[in-house]
């Protein structure tokens, strides 16, 4: 994606942060990274919309910050 000029957001739950950002780091990346609580298994469609949907307006505050 980053050839190519665009933006990808990462969502992953709070358990796995660390483990992204250490992938991130070691390609020398910043990732936009949603972080959802944990666990995501066993949620339905809806559940995990509303977790995502509070996550974004989070990243969304914190990137004008």
């Amino acid at each position: 994606m980053r050839k190519r000029g665009l933006k990808g957001v990462v969502i992953a739950t709070e358990t796995f942060k660390p483990l992204v950002l250490a992938q991130a780091k070691a390609r020398k990346l910043d990732p936009h990274l949603i972080v959802v609580k944990h666990p995501v298994g066993g949620l339905n469609a809806a559940e995990l919309e509303e977790r995502i949907a509070a996550a974004f307006e989070g990243l969304k505050a914190e990137m004008k910050g």
